[in-house]
């Protein structure tokens, strides 16, 4: 009648907790480390929330996404929640739309990235129209929009091979044929 499947509460907590500190060295390393490209940030959670939503599960994903959110804004100082909406918004566009795509082209995670990288400045943009007085969309979209998605489309392909390479590893899968 026991389901030795299921796992303790004490487990599932390890894994948040395991999940929220690996999210923590991420953004950390993009704080410290990676700064910048070419002047402008990188955003390395939103280029990992897009992209491992297309080989993860989604409500995995959407926990990466609402957790490393929260840490933007802690390390931000600005309002908790609003990079969380940001990323699982954008996120789940990606989801609907790309997800169910199972096309092995190199067009596909640029695709999201791209996507992805839409979805959350527009959702950015009015965050701030609608608290911000003054707020330029033009401004933002030459000084902010258009330069932080193209330095997250240059990483694109190498990092969504790479998590690919890795998703297989976990999963035990043999790169090679073998009979």
């Amino acid at each position: 009648m026991d389901n030795t499947k299921r796992r303790k509460v004490e487990e599932n907590i390890w894994f948040e907790i395991r999940i929220i500190l690996f999210i923590v060295m991420i953004l950390l390393v993009q704080r410290l480390l990676v700064p910048s490209l070419f002047g402008v940030p990188v955003n390395i959670m939103l280029l990992l929330v897009v992209l491992q939503v297309l080989i993860e599960p989604f409500s995995h994903m959407a926990r990466w996404a609402f957790y490393g959110g929260l840490m933007l804004d802690v390390l931000g100082g600005i309002w908790l929640g609003w990079h969380s909406a940001q990323l699982l918004i954008s996120m789940m566009v990606v989801y609907v739309l790309l997800a169910r795509i199972t096309s092995e082209k190199w067009i596909l995670p640029v695709a999201a990235v791209l996507l992805g990288g839409v979805v959350y400045h527009l959702v950015n943009m009015i965050f701030m129209w609608l608290l911000i007085s003054g707020f330029s969309v033009i401004e933002y979209g030459v000084v902010v929009f258009i330069p932080e998605l193209l330095v997250l489309l240059v990483p694109a392909l190498p990092v969504f091979l790479v998590l690919r390479w890795l998703r297989s590893i976990r999963r035990g899968e043999v790169p090679i044929d073998v009979y």
